[in-house]
């Protein structure tokens, strides 16, 4: 049984959501558990990151990766960041993987786990009342001006059509 209280951060998503100026957008997700050498990529890209701003975040030590999971990884071929993420969501039993990369994500999804990314965890921000959807429309139109996500227009246009108009 998955612990509701905890979900596991790749890189991606923290980076991105701290050059948004976002990282209030991980409030009610519970524990936020950021293995190593995740935590080691993010300082690399961000090293001015102030991790005292997610007041649920804890970084923790890698995991062992067992045999499903080295297949999974082999052949998704997944960096150490997303590796070591899966090994703690697995070991930890989280509830859900926060990752942007889609190789990542496929990979996490075949093993059963539940993902978001920061598109995922924009969207999520107006049904929990953390921004207006005006502010989450001007956040889309603007994603790829002011951080380093690399989305295509199309998916961006198709998640804008999907939310309720400003």
């Amino acid at each position: 049984m998955p612990d509701s209280a905890c979900v596991v951060s790749d890189a991606g998503p923290l980076i991105h959501l701290d050059e948004l100026g976002c990282l209030d957008l991980l409030g009610g997700l519970g524990d936020v558990l950021i293995p190593e050498v995740v935590w080691a990529e993010v300082q690399k890209h961000r090293p001015a990151f102030a991790l005292n701003l997610i007041a649920t975040a804890r970084i923790v030590p890698s995991e062992a990766v067992d045999a499903q999971l080295h297949a999974v990884s082999k052949a998704f071929d997944l960096d150490a960041g997303e590796i070591a993420a899966l090994a703690v969501l697995r070991k930890k039993r989280a509830r859900m993987l926060l990752c942007d990369d889609s190789a990542a994500r496929l990979a996490a999804e075949s093993l059963g786990v539940e993902v978001r990314g920061t598109i995922g965890l924009i969207v999520r921000a107006i049904r929990m009342k953390l921004r207006t959807t005006e502010e989450v429309h001007h956040l889309l139109h603007n994603l790829t001006a002011l951080s380093t996500l690399h989305v295509s227009q199309a998916l961006l246009k198709q998640v804008l059509a999907q939310l309720p108009a400003p």
